[in-house]
């Protein structure tokens, strides 16, 4: 067989596993599916132990000169003998995703100890977690709302997941009780459709991996997307389009000097963009009659 045949024979899974992906987004953005959220979280891990071992290669033959390489003959990296730079990409993409996981998990222990949250009880309005969830307030001036997912010992000597909302005094102060409602069904919503388990880590990860452009591009739409599925899955509890619409308005750019990037997702101009369009499809839903009246809006 020619050294061409082989070539295809191994570029063209990965050329099928590309597309994968692009169809994977473009599913991804039209539909709300948990389902969507895994497979496209699978292939974020799989760019990104692609991306390592690229790395790896480039690093092990020239820089410089190992790019120009790629750049003309894209399949030499899937020549047999760079089958121990797989190997080595896999180990440093695992050491990667592990030290991702282990910052994350850190910080979110990090922000409970120097914050030093207080209790909150649950909102009457809402249904029950079915998972352990702590509701918390903090002490801060600052519009702040976001959750996260820590991972904990039990008794039975395995984890256990534990679920945190954490929201500031200054946007308590801020907010009507259903208002405050609203805000906390859209962290729950992030927290039930796994984003506290994926997105966190995701974001970590891609911060770590600066060489990757592409995987900081794919964390981030990732981020986009579930920012608005958070907020469908708010009004689908609530009923109440306005009164979460309301709570973004006041703790975002559009208002505050200090918004709220977690509420927001994102910060600065991309976070302003993003708080009006979802601000947009917010007021939207409210118009569209399937949530004629808010009680106790």
């Amino acid at each position: 067989m020619s050294s061409a045949g082989d070539v295809a024979i191994l570029v063209v899974p990965v050329a099928a596993w590309a597309a994968l992906g692009i169809g994977l987004a473009v599913a991804f953005r039209r539909a709300a599916s948990t389902t969507l959220f895994r497979l496209a979280a699978a292939f974020l891990a799989g760019w990104a132990v692609l991306a390592t071992t690229v790395l790896v290669f480039v690093v092990s033959n020239g820089g410089l000169g190992a790019i120009e390489r790629l750049s003309r003959a894209p399949g030499a990296m899937f020549e047999p003998q760079y089958a121990l730079l797989w190997l080595l990409g896999g180990v440093g993409a695992f050491l990667v995703f592990l030290a991702a996981f282990l910052l994350s998990q850190a910080v979110g222990r990090g922000f409970l100890l120097a914050l030093r949250p207080r209790p909150l009880d649950w909102p009457a309005g809402l249904p029950e977690p079915a998972t352990p969830t702590s509701l918390l307030a903090f002490p801060s001036a600052r519009r702040e709302a976001f959750s996260f997912t820590l991972l904990e010992p039990a008794p039975s000597g395995r984890f256990r997941r534990r679920d945190v909302i954490l929201l500031s005094d200054g946007l308590l102060a801020e907010l009507t009780p259903v208002e405050q409602e609203a805000v906390v069904a859209h962290e729950w919503g992030h927290i039930r459709e796994l984003d506290g388990r994926y997105l966190t880590f995701f974001r970590t990860l891609a911060r770590m991996m600066r060489w990757d452009p592409v995987l900081a591009l794919l964390a981030d739409s990732l981020t986009s997307r579930e920012e608005f599925r958070a907020d469908a899955a708010a009004v689908a509890i609530t009923h109440r389009p306005r009164a979460l619409a309301r709570a973004l308005f006041k703790a975002g750019p559009l208002r505050s000097p200090t918004a709220s990037v977690g509420l927001l997702g994102v910060g600065g101009r991309r976070g302003r963009r993003q708080a009006v369009e979802r601000i947009r499809r917010l007021v939207a839903l409210a118009e569209s009659g399937r949530y004629p009246e808010e009680p106790g809006a």
